[in-house]
């Protein structure tokens, strides 16, 4: 899509948001006639939508409205998030340009929530678009994660889609039962994962486990899925139904090529809720160097600003102490914090045998300049597996603390 054609969908999109209560007083009249004046309307955020919701945003009638979302709520109220048929059928179109190319040969095995939220439907629909045989499999209290294993193998699954700590746990769980993902689930061929940061040490970590690729779509129910994985596993943005912006602390300019800053999207596609700059709460960064996909630039996301972890002023985010953990004989799972000027990490071991002598450590501190202390403790430490077997985890993982959440032992939550 060239500029022309995108300001041409822009001006359509401010044109039909005028519509709702909230973008009524927020856009002034007339056509842009520059994709930069995009930068004079003030960005959306998380509590707008908050304040505004169920119907403050809403800007198609009641008769065109076709499915309705709700954010999980767990940081606050609920955001509703309402959609038109099209907006569903852009939003399929949106995950099925991943290259994982799912087709009439696949059983997809769908582990998100089906709740309120998102993903769980449009993954569902996105398969079913291609003719694939869906399972939808949610729900730790009724489908446990031994069902899910169970599942798996006795349906012949082709393709797992679930939060990436969710495959790792899945794994997990076959292995208690005496099962090799890698060579007991023959039939599978990718994972698909989505609803949390996958750093590319995850991703390793993920297919060395499985023994099959790992592709990633980035979205939100509010906005759709705007970021997806080419075939040589590099994450690119929908262009034609986005308008992407990465901007400073200050929220009024973009930062410069290269440098991480704050996430805005607006959406050219979504009729029922537009949203027009909405802050994502996510840290990003475009990277301009050539893909073999033929692409010329890919994303970064590395995850929400508030998930970060600061050891004497420098910043820290999942991507940063996932790379030190790759370095560890145990990796799968582990939570993080700091205090007294170093880098806390929990992490379980997963064979009895596994340490961490202090050369060890002091080397990792010289590779990262930081000052560590990694403990390796033992299995079922962090993740009770006999809870892990009946019940499951619930809700989003959670893998940095603060220092008081630290000394309280509260990243033990699942015994």
């Amino acid at each position: 899509m060239n500029t022309s054609e995108k300001l041409r969908d822009l001006n359509e999109m401010l044109n039909h948001a005028r519509k709702s209560d909230f973008y009524a007083n927020r856009l002034s009249d007339g056509p842009f006639v520059s994709l930069d004046q995009l930068k004079t309307i003030p960005v959306t955020t998380k509590e707008h939508l908050r304040e505004q919701s169920p119907s403050g945003l809403l800007c198609s009638d009641t008769e065109e409205l076709y499915q309705y979302h709700e954010s999980s709520g767990t940081t606050g109220e609920p955001v509703s998030s309402w959609f038109t048929r099209e907006d569903i059928n852009y939003n399929v179109k949106q995950i099925i340009s991943c290259s994982i190319d799912i087709n009439s040969k696949d059983i997809v095995l769908v582990r998100f929530p089906y709740n309120l939220s998102g993903a769980a439907h449009m993954m569902h629909r996105a398969a079913q678009s291609k003719k694939a045989c869906v399972v939808p499999a949610s729900g730790t209290a009724t489908i446990p994660f031994t069902k899910v294993v169970n599942l798996l193998k006795k349906l012949d699954v082709t393709i797992l889609s679930c939060l990436s700590l969710q495959a790792v746990i899945i794994a997990e769980t076959a292995e208690i039962l005496g099962l090799n993902p890698k060579g007991d689930f023959p039939n599978l061929r990718a994972i698909f994962t989505a609803g949390e940061t996958l750093s590319p040490y995850r991703r390793q970590l993920i297919e060395d486990i499985w023994g099959v690729p790992v592709y990633e779509f980035y979205g939100m129910t509010e906005i759709g899925t705007a970021i997806v994985d080419c075939e040589h596993f590099q994450t690119h943005a929908i262009e034609g139904d986005f308008v992407f912006e990465i901007l400073d602390d200050t929220l009024t300019k973009e930062v410069q090529s290269g440098q991480f800053g704050h996430l805005v999207i607006t959406t050219l596609k979504k009729k029922a809720t537009p949203m027009i700059r909405y802050l994502t709460g996510d840290k990003a960064r475009i990277v301009e160097e050539p893909c073999p996909c033929g692409r010329s630039q890919r994303f970064e996301i590395r995850g929400r600003h508030k998930d970060t972890l600061f050891v004497n002023q420098r910043p820290l985010d999942l991507w940063d102490v996932e790379e030190i953990i790759a370095h560890l004989p145990c990796q799968r799972f582990w939570c993080a914090s700091t205090d007294m000027g170093q880098l806390n990490i929990l992490i379980e071991k997963e064979q009895p045998f596994d340490h961490l002598n202090p050369t060890q450590t002091k080397l990792l501190e010289a590779k990262f300049n930081l000052p560590l202390n990694i403990q390796l403790v033992p299995k079922g430490t962090l993740y009770d597996r006999e809870q892990l077997l009946s019940v499951g985890l619930k809700g989003k993982p959670k893998y940095f603390y603060t220092p008081e959440e630290w000394r309280k032992k509260e990243y033990i939550h699942y015994k």
